[in-house]
């Protein structure tokens, strides 16, 4: 486990399972609303991570936007270059009840790879990887999101 960097634990695993495992208040009073979505990612889940990895750090920051794209509300969250050795970015699609998250993360020579983790029975299953962008470039994170959540 401590093999891992504070990024990859936070992103990989912190962050998507603290929403499954309360998956409706998450949905209902923390993806809409900025302040608490915020908290949660620089605060509750970032603490935990720390907590877990041993790690005493300082606090992090993050940039939020979103978009609706195929019925779905996504919230993109991107982490400052400092923080994002494995994962740039989330996105976290919701629809109904029902929430995906996507990871962009680091590849070779500036660029990122889109990535899903699946979830079955309200656990992470299996990281599924839906190709490479030309470059870092959120608005490119974004545009892979689009093509797959209208199924194109």
């Amino acid at each position: 486990m401590n093999s891992t960097s504070l990024n990859y634990y936070h992103t990989n695993v912190g962050i998507p399972n603290m929403i499954l495992s309360n998956k409706d208040f998450f949905l209902n009073n923390i993806i809409k609303n900025p302040e608490n979505m915020k908290y949660f990612i620089t605060k509750d889940t970032y603490k935990k991570a720390c907590d877990r990895k041993g790690i005493t750090k300082e606090s992090i920051t993050c940039e939020l936007s979103a978009n609706n794209i195929g019925g779905h509300f996504i919230v993109y969250v991107k982490f400052p270059k400092d923080y994002s050795d494995a994962n740039i970015a989330i996105a976290i699609a919701i629809k109904d009840n029902n929430f995906r998250y996507f990871t962009y993360e680091n590849g070779n020579n500036d660029t990122g790879f889109v990535c899903e983790w699946q979830i079955d029975d309200g656990k992470l299953t299996k990281h599924l990887n839906y190709g490479q962008t030309s470059e870092i470039n959120l608005s490119l994170f974004a545009g892979k999101l689009q093509v797959i959540l209208e199924g194109r």
